[in-house]
């Protein structure tokens, strides 16, 4: 037992007896990884493509209706799974899937701030120098 107990650590443990006992688990959480957070970091961005950054068609318009605000609470959704990417990142992963999913969200990220900042100009009115006496 003296081998196990070196080996594991009392907190790995205590969780294996509990289990081996058939008592809770619940004292022995389980620790995030890099590929969980890798993970929510997809799903973030999944659900933001089908949310916050999907375009609605307007039947009388016969187009697709995009908005200043829509553009932004994309950028947010997307910003924040690269928070979660960068985080997975200094937990060490480097796997190449996940290299090209975190370069594709920063494209992405590159992509919707010039577009915001395209959309914010048509939105705003027109302004018209006054005119000049004759």
């Amino acid at each position: 037992m003296e081998r196990f107990k070196s080996v594991l650590g009392s907190a790995a443990l205590a969780c294996l007896a509990l289990g081996v006992f058939g008592t809770s688990t619940v004292a022995c959480e389980k620790r995030e990884t890099k590929h969980d957070v890798y993970m929510r970091a997809m799903q973030l961005e999944g659900e933001a493509e089908r949310g916050d950054c999907k375009l609605a068609y307007d039947q009388s318009a016969a187009a697709h209706v995009l908005d200043g605000d829509q553009v932004q609470s994309c950028l947010k959704r997307l910003d924040e799974a690269i928070e979660l990417y960068d985080q997975a990142a200094a937990m060490g992963l480097e796997d190449l899937d996940f290299i090209n999913a975190r370069e594709r969200a920063m494209q992405r990220k590159q992509k919707l701030e010039g577009m915001l900042s395209m959309v914010r100009k048509m939105e705003a009115p027109e302004y018209k120098p006054p005119s000049l006496p004759e």
